[in-house]
């Protein structure tokens, strides 16, 4: 009999990780801003865009002020800035889990975005005043020898904020053949071409640059599904302009205001998106307004201000609205939570859905669909005879094979015999005596196994029932030689 280990995790509650593709399943990637207690770093929430609900799926991915993240477009690889690098992740479709591959020098980097063809990333180094490109090898990981800069020169009118040139933002052509670059301190928005030669990544488009109104402060630009309109996010004005685009060049068309006539408070436009139906557009703004202005989009993409939400809650850096459409998600940066908001399809407008999450320095959102891949296919269908379990506790339908051969593993790592394991459990759990291993099965499909592990034991204290029956379930895959696991549930049996 083959020989398998596995940690009991004295857990008494169930948690299933991994889950079934289905269209309205997504990661949602949470960048942050280092706090006081440690680097924090790129959270791993699932949400669910029927519900609006979120859920923690993996530990978080430690990486100081991980500001802005972006995902390649077959969603194998996470790119994330953080101030003096910028830094390539595999990701595991299935599981959202990130495995670091390696980092590039950047100079204050504050955005990042992934060719279509996953060849290239684009930096914007807000400190250095510069566009970065770096090739990828074929693991999404960077060429190191390939960094291109190209730095940007001159300053503006705001001797505060313009003094110097600050890349803001790396946006590609839905066609992926050209970048746009808006410089909040030269009041440009750089235009490049990508080169389809093996030599340099980017090059000046015909149209270098678009010029925008001295101190208005271009930020973030997003393009219309159509790719024949653009709108920009003029930070330090507290406006979006509304543009056509051809072949490489943005021609203005359109400013109009993110607030009412006689605002007098402080502006800071941020971030801006339209949703994935083309109708709507919306963009945050921080400052003393904290609310996610609202503008409908007419047939020639010119905007109207139709409506402005707050956002429950100070300096929203962020957004992002689901791939569905039906829910507007806010990072607010300085009350340390996201906020979900309900889209109304038919309106535009958004309305709380009382779903938000805890979250320090929430500063990007970035969403990724669940894949389903092997490892996903196994977790999924042993929890849906987990559930079956549960439904008939005596019945086996988990297991073909019943195995006394079982290694019981600490999460320390200690090997244990069963009743080293019995002792442990009685140990960590005082509530409980007189542990009993009712039946261990285990199934195993090559490199593969799903173990249930059933129990039962005594309570000591009063406040539960006088036996406690309980069912553990793991997933395992063999990698390099030893188990590792995918997923684990637990639950007590139903008196």
């Amino acid at each position: 009999m083959k020989k398998i280990a596995f940690v009991f995790l004295c857990c008494l509650t169930g948690v299933t990780f991994g889950k079934a593709q289905s269209t309205n399943q997504y990661f949602l990637f949470i960048g942050t801003y280092a706090t006081e207690a440690g680097p924090n770093g790129i959270h791993t929430y699932l949400f669910d865009s029927e519900t609006g609900t979120l859920r923690k799926v993996q530990p978080v991915t430690e990486l100081g002020n991980a500001s802005f993240l972006a995902v390649n477009n077959d969603q194998s690889n996470l790119y994330a800035v953080s101030g003096s690098k910028v830094n390539a992740y595999a990701l595991n479709p299935g599981t959202g889990q990130l495995s670091f591959l390696n980092s590039v020098p950047s100079a204050g980097s504050c955005y990042v975005s992934a060719a279509p063809d996953g060849n290239a990333v684009f930096v914007g180094n807000y400190g250095g005043g510069n566009t970065e490109a770096v090739r990828t090898n074929a693991d999404g990981s960077f060429d190191e020898a390939s960094v291109q800069l190209l730095q940007h020169q001159g300053s503006s009118v705001n001797k505060e904020r313009q003094e110097a040139p600050h890349v803001h933002a790396t946006v590609l052509s839905l066609d992926g053949r050209y970048l746009m670059v808006p410089d909040l301190g030269t009041d440009r928005v750089y235009q490049y071409e990508l080169s389809t030669t093996s030599g340099e990544i980017l090059k000046p488009a015909s149209q270098p640059w678009l010029s925008v109104p001295k101190g208005a402060g271009p930020r973030h630009l997003v393009f219309h599904p159509n790719g024949r309109y653009a709108y920009l996010v003029l930070e330090l004005q507290g406006a979006v302009m509304a543009l056509d685009y051809r072949e490489g060049t943005l021609k203005e068309k359109q400013t109009i205001s993110m607030v009412d006539k006689g605002f007098k408070g402080r502006l800071s436009g941020a971030d801006i998106h339209v949703s994935p139906d083309g109708k709507f557009l919306y963009a945050s703004n921080r400052g003393d307004a904290n609310e996610i202005a609202i503008y409908s989009i007419d047939q020639k993409g010119k905007l109207t201000r139709i409506g402005r939400q707050p956002v429950m809650g100070k300096t929203p850096r962020n957004f992002a609205i689901d791939p569905t459409g039906r829910f507007l998600l806010v990072a607010n940066q300085d009350t340390n939570e996201v906020i979900v908001f309900q889209r109304n399809q038919t309106t535009g407008l958004l309305t709380p859905t009382g779903e938000s999450i805890p979250v320090d320095k929430p500063v990007c959102l970035k969403f990724a669909p669940v894949q389903q891949g092997p490892e996903e296919k196994l977790v999924a269908e042993a929890v849906e005879r987990f559930r079956q379990t549960m439904t008939d506790p005596d019945s086996d339908v988990l297991a073909s094979l019943v195995s006394d051969d079982l290694e019981y593993v600490h999460s320390s790592g200690t090997v244990r015999d069963k009743q080293g394991f019995i002792d442990e459990f009685v140990k960590r759990w005082t509530n409980f005596s007189k542990v009993d291993i009712l039946n261990q099965t285990i199934k195993i499909s090559g490199d593969n196994a799903i173990v249930r592990h059933r129990l039962v034991a005594d309570a000591n204290n009063p406040g539960y029932p006088s036996k406690v029956d309980i069912i553990i379930l793991m997933v395992w895959r063999k990698e390099g030689g030893k188990w590792k696991m995918l997923a684990r549930q637990a639950a007590k049996i139903p008196e």
